[in-house]
C-alpha cells in the first residue's frame, strides 16, 4: 500500500530528483498545508504543547521553566515549602503581605527544574540557575487548550530527500519534535485533528488557519498578557529591544533585523541603533474597537517594512507579539 504525503509544488521538484522516493510514496499537491520550523502554526502550536512552565511564576518570575515540587523557599524572611500547586497561593499571599519588601525568592539548592520541552535539570546554584534563564526562550504555556493524541505528521526532508510518516502521541513528543526542526523540514498534519479549547469544548480542526485561530485566539486567556494599559507602555519604554521573530506572508525574515537595537522612548519616538549607525522612528499605542493597537512608523529601509498598525497579541517584562490581522505577519520583540 502506498503512503501518500501532502506537500506543494517547489517540494516536489525535489522528490522528483529521487527515484527511490518515487518509488515509495504517491505526492499529492497541497500549497495550503506545509508548515515548517519557522510558520507561525508551529511557534503556536509548540506553545499549546509544551509543559506549563508559567503555573509557579509567583514564585521563580520565568516562563523558562518550573520549579519540580516540594522545594523549600526564603521569601521576606520566612522559610516556605512549597509542596503543592495550591500552596502557590500562599507565596503570593506573601508577597502581597507588604509594599515594602523586596519580595525575593531564595531556594534552598538543589533544586530540579522542568524545560519547555519537560527535560529535567538539576540546579545547585543561583548563578546555574540564572545560567538557565538567559539561554533559553522566555515563552508562556498556552496550557487553555488542549491536544488530543494521537495526531499524525507527513515529514519531508528536503536535504536529504527522506519523506516519513510519524505519529506523536504525547505532548512532550510533540513539542521536543517542534523544537528540534531542521531548517530544510517540511511537515503536514493529518487533518481532522480534535482539541478542546478555554471553554472546555471538543474543537475539531480541519486546517492549519484554524488551527492558528483557534490556538491564537486563547492567547488572551491564558498567554502571558495580564496587565493594563499602563503597564504595557511602562513594559515598552523599559530597556533595550531586539527582533527575536518576524514572520511575513509565507518567509521568515528575522534575520534581516539582526543586529538592530530599539529603544521605545516616552516621547512617542524610537530610536534605532546597528553598529555605529543610528535610525529614528515613532510609536503609538490606542485601542480601537476593543483592540490594542500599535503604530510603529520608520523611514529608512529596511526598517520601514515594519511600518503598520499592529495587533498587541500579548506582553511580558520580556517579550512583546505584535500581529497584523489577516496577512499572516507577525512580529516579536525580546528585551536584550
Amino acid at each position: 500500500m502506498k503512503t501518500i504525503l501532502l506537500f506543494s509544488v517547489a517540494i516536489l521538484s525535489f522528490l522528483f530528483l529521487g527515484s527511490c522516493q518515487e518509488e515509495e510514496n504517491t505526492i499529492v499537491q497541497d500549497t495550503t498545508q506545509n508548515l515548517n520550523l519557522a510558520s507561525p502554526v508551529s511557534k503556536f502550536l509548540a506553545r499549546a504543547a509544551q509543559n506549563n512552565t508559567s503555573v509557579d511564576n509567583v514564585m521563580d518570575g520565568t516562563s523558562v521553566f518550573r520549579v519540580k515540587l516540594p522545594v523549600s523557599i526564603n521569601l521576606n524572611d520566612v522559610d516556605l515549602t512549597v509542596a503543592t500547586e495550591a500552596d502557590y497561593d500562599e507565596v503570593a499571599d506573601l508577597r502581597n503581605a507588604s509594599g515594602s519588601d523586596d519580595d525575593v525568592v531564595t531556594y534552598v539548592y538543589p533544586i530540579t527544574v522542568s524545560l519547555r520541552n519537560f527535560e529535567e535539570i538539576t540546579v545547585n546554584n543561583l548563578t546555574q540557575l540564572n545560567t538557565i534563564i538567559t539561554q533559553n526562550e522566555d515563552l508562556s504555556d498556552i496550557s487553555c487548550v488542549t491536544i488530543l493524541y494521537p495526531i499524525t505528521i507527513n515529514e519531508y526532508d528536503s536535504a536529504n530527500q527522506l519523506a516519513d510518516i510519524l505519529t506523536i502521541n504525547s505532548d512532550s513528543q510533540l513539542i521536543n519534535y517542534l523544537l528540534n526542526l531542521n531548517s530544510g523540514v517540511f511537515y503536514s498534519i493529518n487533518y481532522p485533528i480534535s482539541v478542546i479549547n478555554p471553554n472546555n469544548q471538543t474543537v475539531v480542526i480541519n486546517s492549519n488557519v484554524e488551527l492558528r485561530d483557534v490556538i491564537e485566539s486563547a492567547i488572551g486567556q491564558c498567554g502571558s498578557n495580564s496587565g493594563s494599559t499602563d503597564d504595557f507602555i511602562d513594559v515598552l519604554t523599559t530597556g533595550n529591544w531586539r527582533i527575536s521573530y518576524y514572520h511575513e506572508g509565507d518567509d521568515d525574515e528575522t534575520i534581516v533585523y539582526n543586529g538592530y537595537v530599539f529603544t521605545f522612548n516616552t516621547n512617542n519616538t524610537i530610536t534605532i541603533t546597528k553598529n555605529s549607525s543610528t535610525f529614528t522612528g515613532t510609536w503609538l499605542f490606542y485601542e480601537e474597537d476593543g483592540v490594542d493597537i500599535v503604530e510603529i512608523d520608520f523611514e529608512d529601509d529596511p526598517l520601514d517594512d515594519l511600518d503598520d498598525d499592529w495587533e498587541l497579541l500579548e506582553f511580558s517584562t520580556t517579550l512583546i507579539q505584535l500581529k497584523e490581522e489577516g496577512d499572516n505577519e507577525y512580529l516579536s520583540f525580546t528585551k536584550i
